[in-house]
């Protein structure tokens, strides 16, 4: 019988439980005649036992019984008269009082008789079972103990093991049990199912013959973890010492980080306390084991003798964590009478994570994610990731090991395996990976990610083109080059224009004057006209005069206008952005881009039908035949190219948006595109997955992450409002065009004149 604190029975359910359940049940009636001395102290006692006699007849079984009332006023004069009546019956019924009297007691010393004494609210029932079983079974079989312990296994003698077993399941509130068993406990494995049935809890069991190799238990324990979900791993063993220590062994040499099994699994042995010794040395790494240890006469195996008070005790034990060791713990018994006293947690290992067990972590190196300094030979890392993983090892209560990828990638698809942080998971050479890891369907396949920590989107970084450069190009940025194209066109049509009207005019006046004249007066007429100069006189004709002041007009307008953008240019400093798209960037030609190589925007790049992203590849794939680092691992050089300028860098944009913190030539492009979550990986189908993404969720909504960010993210930025716009004082620089332009015309000037006497010159030869 089962309690927490001890079931009191009353006299009348000493009779209906101990007596009739106990011998009934385990059919000792049926083979073995018994002659019961039933002693009692009243007429209520007397009526009780009428009530069980009555019982007993209705079930077919007569007993040879008759109760007999002591007399504890006179208990030396009542034992004198039962020891003239009877000459040793097979068992004696007591009450407390009874078996407390000295009377009794030396009667019992003398006759050596076995009995069941009611006292302090139990009975002491497994003690009685054990003592009358055993001496009827050497009475019938004589010296010979192979008969004797057929005899018992005959008699099927399991006074309270199925009982034992389905307290402990109801106490545990277990659903789900997988039972390894042997031959010889087909018994009390078929007991322990009913009493399991009873409970609605549904079993799944193997049968561990004594031939079985290590390697066909290990496929046992393998094809059970299969079918059962994490938290149904509840496992029995019912077998002899050797056999349960053989199934322990294999389950904890399994893979951990495919099973899970060391955290989330729990076995509970029952074991013969002569089987003690052989697992009592035991280190495993499984964190939930307890054993059952039951005397031998209880279980259909071990050495049969001569049963005594101390070999009725039974213990519940569990395997503790120690500082360096793992060692056995009491956590509760199985007292004599039958009854069973546990703690509320019978394994307290699960209150504990990972009990300190140490887990190999890769990460990968990322400012501010990740960062690594070495210290007398030590690498330390820190970050927002390393923050991360020391909240997960404080909550989950396991030490770590932080490893790099020997590749230095973050995972890509290289010849049909995965390289990298992703390839490390998908091999199970790690437990869990802490890094700016993103989230993408391709990985997702070959890995598990829990609830994710940071969001972000693709971004690319470059320079500015170099202003220096272009500030002789400040006479014709007021215009762009269309106009100037249409300036050009009106000026030479209205210099023919007024040349044809001026023409007519002299012809009808018939004047001598050339037709090289009339255009060279017109060209000066126009030209006067544009740059706001006019000329020392009007046209000669009156379609010319109108024509001019229409141009006059015109080119008021013109000036007005360009007069205004070019003091703008001058005193108003402005950096515009060549390109503010994916789709503007392909379609230029001054910048190359490139990725990092190992990084999931290789992959997006490479396999995405969106028309920018195929142009982007093409560009990487085309500029790598020439320049390998357009793909390189190595962000510092990608940096420097940056740098360097007609580079652009396409990444995490909060990443490299810290680039341009400290070099305010280093532009953001304005659109972003693709957006990314990073989040902490596991080993594909991993149990763990579930409690570590609830513990991510916790940290979100804790505000942790915003903390750990604002400790490790780069305070502001000195570039404020470098592309806002800000007034300047003219430098010679900024004026550098209009010497270039009055370069030009000295230039020219001096060309026509060394021309002209060139042709004088050759002239006057010829004269």
């Amino acid at each position: 019988m089962y309690s927490r604190a001890g079931t009191s029975l009353k006299m009348t359910e000493l009779f209906r439980y101990c007596f009739f359940l106990l011998i009934l049940e385990t059919g000792c009636a049926q083979n073995i005649p018994l002659d019961i001395l039933y002693l009692v102290k009243n007429n209520t006692e007397f009526s009780a036992f009428h009530s069980l006699r009555e019982t007993l007849l209705l079930r077919g079984i007569f007993l040879t019984t008759s109760p007999m009332l002591l007399d504890l006023s006179k208990p030396f004069a009542s034992v004198s008269k039962l020891t003239t009546q009877l000459v040793s019956p097979d068992l004696l019924l007591m009450s407390s009082q009874a078996c407390g009297s000295l009377a009794a007691a030396s009667w019992l010393d003398g006759l050596n008789l076995p009995h069941i004494c009611y006292h302090d609210g139990s009975v002491d029932k497994t003690s009685f079972l054990i003592d009358m079983f055993t001496k009827k079974c050497l009475q019938n079989s004589g010296p010979d103990t192979s008969s004797t312990t057929q005899c018992l296994e005959s008699l099927k003698l399991q006074p309270e093991t199925d009982m034992l077993l389905g307290s402990l399941v109801s106490s545990l509130k277990w659903s789900f049990i997988t039972i390894f068993f042997e031959d010889r406990m087909d018994a009390i494995v078929k007991s322990v199912s009913a009493q399991l049935s009873q409970l609605n809890v549904q079993c799944l069991m193997y049968k561990v013959n004594g031939n079985y190799t290590d390697e066909e238990i290990n496929d046992l324990i393998k094809r059970a973890i299969s079918l059962l979900p994490v938290s149904e791993r509840n496992f029995f063993i019912l077998c002899d010492g050797t056999c349960g220590r053989r199934v322990l062994d294999q389950a904890d040499k399994m893979d951990d980080r495919e099973t899970a099994i060391k955290m989330m699994s729990a076995w509970l042995l029952l074991v013969s306390m002569e089987d003690y010794d052989v697992i009592e040395d035991v280190h495993y790494e499984l964190d939930n084991v307890a054993a059952l240890l039951l005397p031998s006469l209880i279980l259909p195996y071990g050495t049969v003798k001569q049963a005594t008070n101390s070999c009725s005790d039974g213990h519940l034990i569990t395997l503790l964590h120690k500082p360096t060791f793992r060692q056995w713990s009491p956590v509760g018994y199985v007292s004599k009478s039958g009854q069973m006293t546990v703690p509320d947690v019978i394994f307290p290992n699960k209150q504990f994570g990972f009990n300190k067990r140490k887990l190999q972590v890769v990460t990968i190196l990322l400012y501010p994610f990740a960062m690594k300094n070495s210290t007398l030979g030590k690498d330390i890392y820190t970050g927002i990731c390393l923050d991360l993983l020391q909240e997960l090892a404080s909550t989950f209560n396991f030490t770590y090991e932080v490893l790099e990828p020997p590749d230095g990638e973050y995972g890509r698809i290289l010849n049909g395996s995965w390289t990298g942080v992703v390839g490390m998971l998908e091999r199970r050479e790690v437990d869990m990976a802490v890094a700016a890891l993103t989230v993408t369907q391709e990985r997702e396949k070959v890995m598990d990610f829990v609830y994710p920590y940071y969001y972000d989107a693709g971004g690319a970084l470059y320079k500015l083109p170099d202003e220096m450069s272009t500030k002789w190009l400040t006479l014709i940025k007021p215009f762009k080059w269309e106009v100037f194209l249409c300036l050009g066109i009106v000026f030479v049509s209205m210099t023919f224009f007024l040349c044809g009207m001026e023409f007519l005019n002299i012809r009808k006046k018939k004047l001598s004057i050339s037709m090289a004249e009339v255009l060279s007066s017109s060209m000066w007429h126009i030209s006067g006209t544009f740059f706001k100069h006019g000329s020392h006189s009007l046209p000669k004709s009156q379609p010319g005069r109108i024509l001019i002041s229409f141009v006059w007009l015109f080119c008021i307008i013109v000036v007005a206008a360009y007069s205004g953008n070019l003091i703008a240019f001058l005193t108003v400093s402005k950096n515009y952005p060549p390109f503010k798209t994916l789709a503007e960037v392909t379609e230029q030609t001054d910048y190359t881009w490139g990725t990092d190589g190992g990084s999931m925007w290789t992959t997006l790049f490479q396999t995405s039908n969106r028309s920018d992203y195929k142009k982007i590849w093409k560009g990487i794939v085309n500029q790598n035949r020439s320049n390998s680092d357009v793909l390189s691992l190595n962000q510092g050089l990608h940096r420097s190219h940056v740098e360097a300028g007609s580079y652009i860098f396409m990444f995490d944009r909060d990443v490299i948006d810290i680039w341009s913190l400290d070099n305010c030539d280093l532009i953001l492009l304005e659109e972003t595109f693709y957006q990314i979550t990073y989040a902490v990986g596991l080993p594909q189908n991993s149990p763990y997955g579930r409690m570590v993404s609830e513990k991510m969720l916790k940290i979100e909504q804790s505000g942790l992450l915003q903390i750990w960010r604002s400790r490790w993210w780069p305070k502001g930025s000195g570039c404020a409002g470098q592309t806002q716009v800000q007034a300047k004082v003219i430098a010679l620089i900024d004026l550098q065009s209009a010497f270039y332009f009055l370069g030009v015309g000295l230039s020219t000037a001096l060309l026509v004149l060394m021309g002209e006497r060139l042709r004088h010159c050759c002239k006057k030869r010829s004269m």
